[in-house]
């Protein structure tokens, strides 16, 4: 109901009022403010890690098994961080970058009470939202689009619902993204590579975009960009990695691309695929030959022309990452937020559909075993990759189907 909400307002957007809008996002994001995740419990280690810092105790050194093991916690708040992570967080290392433990900390600072370092943390991500929508605005009348498209981003339930109910951290990389576009769209090379290196070091996923900048800054630009961004991430990176933890870090990032296996469009089949010929779970070996067709077509998608302007690099962003993550062996729901905000320049239904069955893969938790589930989604999976491809084969058909508002003219 929310998401059929959403796609009427978009479509009636150009008929309806600024005041009107910022009236109905600020309830929508109201009712999620005040409550707990209720579909994700990554804010326990998010706290947790906040709390070892404060604590001491660097949180790339130990799992949180072996602190507990190591350290008695009497107190009934750790205690509680601990049995809500879940046995996955418990038994690895943080995976989490600088940025992130940054707020992790800010989060943990004031008191000893879930409730509490959550609307603290709330609070600082709406900060840094508020800071990304004026860069997009910034960017909307520079490229000389229409304002109202901030909308298609700020309204959809997947945003609301990930973004700020579950608090995951998508929605800061992104405000910093846009920081990092909107500097660069002005020329201004080394600001927006620091923001960009800040982007990075709250999800990783941005590298995947540096190589889209190199056809529209040109080599002599792109190099001292590139420079620039790799001097930031590593300097960010000495914050909390040395040689004593690199291989901890290192060992979380290993898990991600070769042990799991969350809703992946091509690497599901795939997998099926290798059981029925080996009998076992491939996993290991298909997701890393995956990863570099992945690297491949997007270096292939980035550099096949010497020169392209900006909404030229936007759409081509948006198309690399949209490959990423058919390729990719993880896709939770919050993923599609980045791909989400990029669309804002560049119209696309295979987004919407991908924001609209992002949920259901929620129910891979509670069906994960029953092959009915997973199938299904499946086909809803392949349903958003046709649309993608129809979508380049045939923009000129899709631009008529967009809404108004992404109509300039």
């Amino acid at each position: 109901m929310a998401f059929l909400a959403y796609v009427f307002l978009i479509f009636q957007a150009e008929n309806i009022s600024n005041s009107s809008f910022w009236i109905g996002g600020v309830i929508l994001y109201s009712l999620a403010f005040w409550q707990l995740p209720f579909l994700s419990n990554d804010y326990f280690r998010f706290l947790w890690d906040g709390e070892m810092m404060h604590l001491g105790i660097n949180p790339f050194d130990f799992t949180p098994n072996q602190i507990i093991q190591f350290k008695s916690f009497t107190n009934c708040y750790y205690l509680d961080l601990y049995a809500g992570m879940g046995e996955l967080s418990r038994s690895n290392y943080s995976c989490y970058p600088t940025v992130n433990q940054f707020f992790f900390y800010l989060s943990t600072l004031f008191s000893n009470d879930i409730e509490t370092n959550v609307f603290v943390m709330r609070c600082l991500v709406f900060s840094t939202f508020f800071f990304g929508i004026s860069q997009l605005i910034s960017i909307l009348n520079f490229l000389g689009l229409k304002e109202k498209r901030i909308y298609f981003l700020l309204l959809n339930p997947l945003l609301i619902l990930e973004a700020m109910s579950n608090l995951h951290y998508e929605l800061v990389m992104v405000a910093f993204l846009l920081g990092a576009f909107n500097l660069v769209l002005k020329q201004k090379i080394v600001y927006s590579a620091l923001l960009f290196a800040l982007a990075v070091h709250v999800k990783l996923i941005p590298l995947v975009l540096l190589p889209f900048l190199l056809p529209f800054l040109g080599w002599k630009n792109s190099l001292r960009y590139y420079i620039v961004t790799g001097i930031a991430i590593i300097l960010l990176f000495l914050v909390f990695i040395d040689l004593s933890n690199v291989e901890n870090f290192f060992m979380s990032l290993q898990l991600y691309f070769r042990q799991f296996e969350f809703d992946s469009f091509v690497l599901y089949p795939y997998l099926q695929y290798g059981q029925a010929k080996y009998g076992w779970n491939l996993t290991n070996l298909y997701a890393p030959k995956l990863a570099k067709w992945s690297l491949a077509l997007i270096l292939a998608i980035a550099w096949n022309r010497s020169k392209i302007d900006a909404l030229s690099m936007f759409k081509r962003m948006f198309w690399g990452i949209m490959i990423y993550y058919f390729l990719t062996s993880t896709v939770h729901p919050w993923y599609w937020i980045l791909p989400l905000a990029l669309s804002i320049f560049h119209f696309s239904w295979s987004i919407v559909l991908a924001s609209l069955f992002a949920i259901c893969s929620y129910g891979l938790y509670e069906f994960g075993n029953q092959d009915l589930y997973r199938h299904a989604l499946a086909y809803l999976n392949y349903g958003i990759i046709v649309v993608f491809l129809l979508e380049i084969v045939f923009p000129e058909k899709f631009v008529r189907l967009a809404p108004k508002i992404f109509l300039n003219q």
